[in-house]
């Protein structure tokens, strides 16, 4: 019978001490390549609340909230060679720069050779857009010419596709108001082995501007007058071939033009769906209301506010457009003493030669019984207009 042996064989502590010493290496050499990972940090500002030199015009939640964030950095010397890109769709990945109205960001770089010798680079900036028009995250965007020939055509925001066209007069819920923003030829810089982009601080501007439509009219003297003084909205439209069916998303001086061909739109856009069962309100002096120079704009659409919360005014929903390089004008619709009586009409016209992207417009309406309407338009403020004072490249409603 075979004897079995006593003797085993057992490790040396030398050699186990030796093999915990290179897994111990492993783990640091592995740990030493994730921390050396290059990565390109950016600053995204969020439109607030502007400083008081540009008017105090505050946006509400909806319109200042960002529901999802993408960024694309390229070579400027090469539009199909991508440095970097992100996006950001959660909550809590967009926290801070909903609630701080800033966030930087850390990107990893996909080319580690560029952080040896970086170079200027064009950066692309897009909100609440994932998911249109080829922007969607899951289909990579590869060629920075995809980015400037990006458009959206009304079928997210607007409801341009089919007649009858109508403005959007609330945001949709969860999608938020499109923004854009594009910085082009930023040099790099590399500070403490980390990659700063100078003087990037991207803004996100408003692809749409917004106008509010306010009415009045006059009270009277007695039960008779104030019967035959009534105002009935029946709607606002604007006329047609004021709005073109696509518009860029990205904007700045290399490419100035928002509007993509000629094509316009050949009906009228339905602006605001009036309420014939209701009369706008009624007041002693509807012209105490109208615009005076001795206030600012962004004074006075405050004061709008205050007017409409005091039911000195009447107000429809807030309309929001997309740019033009046209002077919108339109018509309003409206019946005076009764619901059933004849249907009259009043034009508007807004000021200026045309109708850029992130403005705030006040269209004031008001019948003091002479038969007609008198129309005041105030273009509150302009998306160009930045404070001196605001190293931020930021433009605001």
């Amino acid at each position: 019978m075979k004897k079995e042996s006593k003797y085993r064989w057992v490790w040396p502590s030398s050699l186990l001490l030796l093999l915990i010493l290179l897994l111990v290496l492993c783990v640091a050499c592995s740990s030493d390549d994730e921390e050396t990972v290059p990565r390109l940090n950016i600053y995204v500002y969020v439109p607030e609340q502007p400083s008081v030199t540009r008017g105090e015009v505050i946006p509400s939640a909806d319109e200042a909230k960002v529901h999802n964030l993408q960024i694309w950095v390229f070579r400027s010397s090469d539009p199909t060679k991508k440095v970097a890109s992100i996006t950001l769709t959660t909550e809590e990945e967009l926290a801070d720069l909903n609630d701080s109205k800033s966030d930087s960001y850390s990107i990893e770089l996909y080319d580690r050779s560029f952080a040896r010798n970086p170079e200027p680079v064009d950066i692309y900036v897009l909100a609440n857009q994932i998911g249109n028009n080829g922007t969607e995250y899951k289909d990579p965007i590869n060629n920075s010419q995809r980015l400037d020939n990006a458009v959206f055509d009304g079928g997210h925001f607007f409801s341009f596709l089919e007649s009858p066209y109508q403005a959007v007069t609330s945001i949709p819920d969860g999608k938020g108001v499109p923004m854009s923003g594009v910085a082009r030829g930023r040099n790099v810089l590399d500070q403490n082995n980390v990659l700063h982009i100078n003087d990037a601080n991207l803004r996100l501007v408003r692809d749409v501007s917004k106008i509010r439509f306010v009415f009045s009219s006059l009270k009277g003297d007695n039960n008779e007058e104030i019967l035959s003084n009534r105002i009935f909205v029946e709607g606002v439209t604007l006329d047609k071939n004021m709005m073109y069916a696509e518009e860029h998303f990205f904007l700045d001086n290399a490419h100035p033009n928002c509007w993509v061909g000629d094509e316009t739109l050949d009906e009228e856009v339905i602006l605001v769906k009036g309420n014939l069962n209701s009369p706008v309100a009624q007041n002693e002096d509807p012209t105490l209301y109208a615009y005076s120079s001795s206030m600012t704009d962004a004074a006075y659409e405050a004061q709008i506010d205050e007017w409409v919360k005091e039911e000195k005014l009447t107000q429809f929903p807030v309309v929001y457009l997309p740019e033009s390089d046209k002077r919108l004008t339109g018509i309003i619709r409206y019946r005076v003493g009764d619901n059933t009586a004849e249907t009259k009409t009043a034009t508007f016209s807004m000021i200026g030669s045309d109708f850029h992207r992130n403005q705030t417009w006040v269209v004031y309406a008001y019948y003091i019984g002479s038969s007609k309407l008198e129309v005041n338009t105030v273009k509150v403020t302009e998306w160009d207009e930045q404070d001196p004072q605001d190293p931020r490249e930021a433009y605001n409603w």
